[in-house]
């Protein structure tokens, strides 16, 4: 298992395997709560393949898992008592994780947030931070494992969820 920044070569295969989590999660609780053409869609990682935010996990040439990080994040995070003081310029926020449902428990997730803390620690970060979506408790779990600390949850406004409760997380460098 290998991890690489998406190329545009990528591209197909990266949608196939997020479009097949999206139907693996429809309706579970447990869900990113994410939909076909809406979010995430090919438009949107085209664009993250071009600025290298995307970090894809391969199993042989088959992308089973990736991870979109950048200095962007929702309204709301601003209200956060984060426990590190560190403006967007100087945090990394992670977006879209995610693992191709034949190939979960394997430590592709734990793979990934890793690829994403070493190079946010190249880069000068003070910090990497994240919101889960509320009931997506596996993912809280997994970051709490890591070493992220759980600052509760906040409301979040995201157009392709709407307005809803987050766990707010983060892993100080």
């Amino acid at each position: 298992m290998i991890c690489r920044f998406a190329e545009d070569r990528d591209i197909d295969d990266v949608v196939a395997m997020y479009d097949e989590i999206i139907d693996d999660t429809d309706g579970k609780e447990c869900s990113p709560r994410w939909t076909k053409g809406v979010y995430p869609e090919r438009t949107y990682f085209r664009d993250v393949i071009k600025r290298r935010e995307l970090i894809i996990a391969l199993d042989g040439d088959c992308v089973v898992g990736g991870v979109v990080f950048n200095h962007k994040c929702a309204p709301g995070y601003e209200n956060v008592p984060w426990a590190v003081d560190a403006d967007s310029e100087h945090s990394y926020t992670i977006h879209t994780l995610g693992v191709h449902p034949s190939h979960q428990h394997k430590g592709i997730a734990t793979l990934l947030a890793d690829a994403v803390i070493e190079e946010a620690r190249k880069n000068g970060a003070k910090a990497v931070r994240l919101d889960v979506i509320d009931g997506n408790t596996p993912s809280i779990l997994l970051f709490e494992k890591l070493g992220f600390i759980n600052h509760g949850k906040q409301p979040l406004q995201y157009d392709s969820v709407g307005d809803v409760a987050f766990t707010l997380m983060e892993k100080v460098l």
